[in-house]
Parts: structure tokens; sequence; C-alpha cells
């Protein structure tokens, strides 16, 4: 690519989706909402920490999430107070999209103007497992390398539905 109106050659597809994120305030109320409304167990993972570059500013937060069967899942995520990435906001936050080369897909969107808003680093090395990017018209999307995806299905897995 060499403009930043040119398309991704790795474009996203809805048949891509691996989950949609909503950031919520109250994770444990947040889940039994949506099992009482849609009928849809979720799986309350325990706390991990998470280190990412916010806007290029490495940081560790502490983040907790939840997920449904799938893919594709609904991933509900813990608020982390004083992010602006984990904050919550009306509706869906993120969609979130599985790829194979992260690195790769992450800088073609940032070449067709959507640029890395947060980045996950892992052992030093960034981008690592995802990146979320705000395309031109403020949506946000979620790149997760299929590894990590991988990951969330076997905690899924062998974990049991919230009680």
């Amino acid at each position: 690519m060499t403009g930043r109106s040119e398309s991704p050659d790795q474009r996203l597809s809805l048949a891509d989706l691996h989950h949609v994120g909503v950031v919520v305030p109250d994770l444990e109320r947040a889940a039994a909402e949506v099992e009482r409304i849609y009928g849809t167990p979720v799986v309350l993972f325990d706390e991990t920490r998470f280190t990412c570059r916010i806007r290029g500013v490495e940081q560790t937060v502490v983040q907790r999430i939840g997920l449904t069967a799938g893919p594709p899942h609904l991933e509900l995520l813990r608020a982390v107070r004083g992010s602006e990435i984990w904050a919550p906001v009306p509706g869906i936050h993120h969609l979130g999209f599985v790829v194979d080369d992260l690195a790769g897909a992450a800088s073609e969107w940032e070449q067709a103007g959507a640029p890395v808003w947060m980045a996950g680093v892992r052992r030093g090395i960034c981008p690592a497992g995802a990146t979320y990017h705000r395309d031109p018209l403020g949506q946000v999307f979620e790149l997760l390398d299929r590894a990590l995806a991988d990951s969330m299905a076997s905690r899924l897995d062998h974990s049991g539905p919230i009680g």
C-alpha cells in the first residue's frame, strides 16, 4: 500500500468476527443481565495483568473479562478507572476480528487511516496479542492474533458458567 486512501489488503469480514466487546462498570451484574435477558451464560475469567501501549505510552492494567460461547462471542470487559481504552460507552465498544499476521494487519490499517490506539506488549514486543484501532468514522475495532483467540477459547472450555 502506498497511501492512506487505499484499503488494507487484509480486509475485515463479518465472517471473521470473533467478538463484540462491551465495556461495563459492573462485570458480575452485566453477566447476570446477559444471561437473564438473552438466556446465554457468561463465563467470568480471573483478573489478569495486561501490558500495553496506549498512544505509544507503555502501561500495565488489571483487567477482567467475561465471554459467552461462540464465535462470535459477546465479550464483557470490566471498566478500568482512568483508562481511555476500557471506559464504558453507550452500546458496543468494539468489534474484534481474528487475524493471522497481527503486525502486518495493524500496519496496513494504520496506513489506511485507522491508527493503532492500543497495542499489547509481550516480552518487549509490540504489537503482541491484540491491537485496537479507531477508523476515520470513529468506530473502534480490535485485531486479535489467532494464538490469543485460541487461548481465550481454551480458557472458555475449561471454565464453568457463573454461579
